[in-house]
């Protein structure tokens, strides 16, 4: 009877001892688990939001800025610009007559008024649209007009919309409205991007040193990029003058140039000689970044103009880009 009693008491040590390893475990698994996501936290807390259109840091009051991308002239009449210089990515493409024209897109650092202001081609929707920004312009051509209906993001029209807008005396229509920022609601919508990704630490083998760019579309827009090693920039020049902003002086730079080569041809019966830009299938691209040249191609794929290093979207440097599409019947206007 007593050894039974013996049995039974050595039982119960057992099994007390057992509950209090498994919970002691329990315990540290979950101190382990808490321990984790209290450090995934802070560093998210130390490293705040990133922005989807430069991959650097956002300020977090910037995070709440309307985000949007906007239609700016580049005739000689436009010249200088405002606002352009605090532009995240900006593609440069012909209209009619080889002028060229931009289509900034702004997340970061929002300027308080932008321009001047012009209006749409066609073209350019499908690469507002696939960032899922909001587009503002001011007109458009008929063939923007026919797609301009169809967007999936919000657009602005200047010419049934001016409340947006001012006009500067000191400039003649239509070479003078502006876009003032602060009369823009936050908009729903926020930037995807799906075009390239950042890496600060790439490093590509076939690359070409290579410190300038000269572009040539015109007679009136030679566009240079001279690199800046120091800074890790390229500083940009227009008509061998630095691209200055009209309002603070300061050179347009960006971290990251891309060339893209489209076809272009002139729309048949259209008797202002307006052009189309082919920017679907797939292309030539060249890419520049920390004062080196490395050969890519671009890509579109479901509405999406991609830029590709084999088949991998190409890392860029946290940062600016411009995006500079040129005629691919004349790359000999490219020189670096």
């Amino acid at each position: 009877m007593k050894k039974a009693s013996y049995l039974i008491i050595l039982a119960l040590i057992v099994l007390l001892v057992g509950c209090n390893q498994n919970e002691d475990s329990m315990k540290s698994a979950g101190d382990l688990e808490s321990t984790a996501r209290i450090d995934t936290e802070k560093q998210q807390l130390e490293i705040g939001p990133v922005s989807i259109t430069t991959g650097l840091p956002l300020e977090e009051e910037n995070t709440e800025n309307p985000k949007f991308s906007v239609m700016i002239e580049n005739s000689p009449d436009a010249r200088p610009h405002s606002g352009l210089v605090q532009a995240d990515v900006v593609y440069e493409m012909e209209v009619e007559g080889n002028v060229t024209r931009f289509l900034a897109l702004f997340n970061d650092d929002i300027p308080e008024k932008v321009g001047p202001a012009r209006s749409s081609r066609h073209y350019y929707l499908p690469v507002a649209e696939s960032w899922n920004m909001p587009y503002i312009h001011f007109g458009g051509s008929p063939q923007a007009y026919n797609k301009l209906s169809t967007l999936n993001v919000p657009t602005i029209d200047g010419m049934t919309q001016s409340n947006y807008f001012i006009r500067d005396s000191s400039r003649y229509a239509p070479h003078n409205a502006y876009l003032v920022t602060n009369q823009l609601d936050a908009f729903e919508e926020e930037p995807i991007n799906e075009k390239f990704a950042f890496d600060e630490d790439a490093s590509y083998e076939e690359a070409l040193n290579s410190t300038s760019l000269e572009i040539t579309y015109n007679n009136f827009t030679h566009v240079e990029y001279q690199y800046d090693e120091e800074a890790n920039q390229y500083k940009r020049f227009l008509e061998g003058q630095p691209h200055a902003d009209r309002e603070t002086g300061t050179q347009i730079s960006a971290n990251n140039i891309i060339v893209a080569y489209a076809n272009q041809q002139l729309i048949p019966g259209d008797n202002s000689g307006r052009i189309d830009i082919t920017l679907t299938g797939t292309g030539e691209a060249v890419y520049f970044l920390d004062g080196q040249a490395v050969k890519g191609t671009w890509k579109t794929e479901d509405g999406n103009l991609g830029f590709y290093l084999d088949d991998t979207l190409i890392a860029l440097n946290p940062g600016k880009t411009w995006v500079q599409v040129v005629d691919a019947s004349k790359k000999e206007n490219v020189s670096y």
